[in-house]
C-alpha cells in the first residue's frame, strides 16, 4: 500500500525508546533500558521500526523490536480508532492471540505498548530470517511447495486458535483503547459492485450480491481474526515453521478470506504470482487439517470449496474496486506483476472457483462478461503468471 509523505511524520528517536523502555518497565515491573538501538525502517514508511536490546536488574539482554506510527492522523481517542489507524488493529490482533493463544508460535509476541505515541514492543524473532519470498521466487519447486505448506499451516492455526473470536477482539479492543462502541460492518458489496459495473458493466444479480454482504458480515462458523495481509514477506521462516507479522490488517471475519491468498496469487501482495493447481490442492489440505481442529466443517469437500469460492468473489470485489480505476488508466508494474494482469487472473480466478464449486452462476456470467471486455480492452496483458519457482522449476 502507498502511503504519501504528507501523511507522515518524522518520530523523535530518542522519545520513541524512552516511551517503549517506560512501557517494558511497567510490564515486567523493573527498570527497562535498550541497548543497541539499531533503527531498520527507511524514510518511506508507515511506521518507524528498531530493533533493540531489553536490559533489566539481571542484565542479561533480550533483543525486542520497537514501533511506532508515524500517522499524522493517528488518535487513540477517536471513536472510529479501530477502523483508521493500522497500528491499533496490529496492537488489538497481537494482544488479542497473545491472551488467547499463548506459545502457539503466532507471530512475534507482544510485550508492551504505550497508547498516547501509538508505539509497541515486540520479541525480536531474530535478524537474519528469510521469508517465503525467496523460496517462491528463488527457489526450487520443492522448496517453495514445502514453504506454502508452512505457511498454509500457520494460517490455519491462527484461525483455529481464535475461531469465534468477535466478542473477545471487542473486549481487547475496550480494554486498552477505553469504551468504544462496537465497530459496525464497513463493507458492502453493492457497493463494490456498483463501481465496477459503472466501469465496465453489466451488474452481477443483486440477491448474490446480498447474500456475499450477508457471508461476509456474518461467516458463521467460520469467523475468525483474519491477518488481511499474509504476504510473504510477512511470513518469515523461523525454524520449521512460519510466523506471521504485520497485523496492521488484522480483524474478525471469514477465515478464508486468508485461506485463498495462494489460490488468488497474493492479492495484496507485491510478490504476486499463482501456485500450479495441483500444488495448491496440496497447500489446501495442510491448511484444511490445521483448521478443523476447531471448524470440523474443514474436512468436507463440498461445504469446503463452496466456501472458498465465495471468499473468491470477496476478493474480486476488493480488488477490482481497488485497482480497476488504476488499471484502465494505463498498466503500472507493482513488484512481479503488472496490475491488470493481476485483474485478469482475479477474475478467471473466480470463474474457475466458482464453475467448480456450483455456486454464484450470475456472478459467474457477468465476471466472464468482465473477462473478455477487459482483454479485449488490454490486448497485450499478460495474466498473472506463475511463481517462478514452479515456473523454472529449478533444482539445486
Amino acid at each position: 500500500m502507498k502511503v504519501t509523505m504528507s501523511k507522515l511524520v518524522n518520530v523523535d528517536t530518542q522519545e520513541v525508546i524512552a516511551r517503549a523502555a517506560e512501557a517494558l518497565s511497567q510490564a515486567w515491573g523493573q527498570t527497562i533500558t535498550f541497548d543497541l538501538v539499531q533503527p531498520i525502517s527507511g524514510d518511506p514508511r508507515r511506521n518507524f521500526i528498531a530493533r533493540a536490546v531489553a536490559v533489566g536488574h539481571s542484565r542479561e539482554g533480550r533483543p525486542v523490536i520497537i514501533k511506532t506510527t508515524r500517522s499524522r492522523h493517528y488518535d487513540p481517542e477517536a471513536e472510529d480508532a479501530l477502523q483508521s489507524s493500522g497500528l491499533v488493529r496490529e496492537w488489538v490482533a497481537t494482544a488479542l492471540v497473545s491472551a488467547r493463544a499463548p506459545n502457539r508460535g503466532h507471530g512475534s509476541a507482544l510485550l508492551a505498548g504505550d497508547v498516547a505515541t501509538g508505539t509497541l514492543v515486540f520479541e525480536d524473532l531474530g535478524a537474519d530470517l528469510g521469508s517465503l519470498v525467496e523460496p517462491l521466487l528463488e527457489g526450487t519447486a520443492e522448496a517453495a511447495e514445502h514453504a506454502l505448506k508452512l505457511y498454509a499451516t500457520a494460517l490455519g492455526r491462527l484461525h483455529a486458535d481464535t475461531v469465534g473470536c468477535l466478542e473477545a477482539h471487542y473486549e481487547t479492543y475496550r480494554a486498552i483503547f477505553g469504551a468504544r462502541r462496537r465497530p459496525p460492518p464497513s463493507r458492502r458489496i453493492e457497493e463494490e459492485a456498483a463501481f465496477v459495473a459503472s466501469k465496465i458493466g453489466p451488474a452481477p444479480p443483486a440477491s448474490e450480491l446480498a447474500a456475499l454482504s450477508s457471508r461476509l458480515n456474518d461467516p458463521g462458523p467460520w469467523l475468525s481474526l483474519v491477518h488481511g495481509d499474509p504476504c510473504p514477506d510477512n511470513s518469515l521462516l523461523y525454524g520449521d515453521q512460519i510466523r506471521l507479522i504485520d497485523y496492521e490488517f488484522a480483524h474478525p471475519s471469514h477465515a478464508l478470506l486468508d485461506g485463498i491468498y495462494w489460490r488468488m496469487g497474493f492479492p495484496t501482495c507485491w510478490c504476486a504470482g499463482r501456485v500450479p493447481a495441483d500444488v495448491a490442492a496440496r497447500i489446501d489440505l495442510a491448511y484444511r487439517a490445521e483448521l478443523a481442529n476447531c471448524i470440523p466443517l474443514a474436512l468436507d469437500d463440498a461445504v469446503y470449496y463452496a466456501e472458498l469460492a465465495w471468499a473468491s468473489a470477496i476478493w474480486l470485489f476488493a480488488c477490482l474496486s481497488w485497482r480497476l480505476n488504476e488499471a484502465l488508466d494505463g498498466d503500472d508494474e507493482w513488484g512481479t506483476w503488472s496490475i491488470r494482469g493481476r485483474l485478469l487472473w482475479y477474475l478467471q480466478a473466480v470463474i474457475e472457483m466458482t464453475e467448480a464449486a456450483t455456486v454464484l452462476p450470475g456472478l459467474r456470467a457477468v465476471a466472464k462478461l468482465w473477462l473478455l471486455d477487459l482483454q479485449r480492452r488490454w490486448p497485450n496483458a499478460r495474466t498473472l503468471g506463475l511463481y517462478p519457482a514452479f515456473r523454472l522449476n529449478r533444482q539445486k
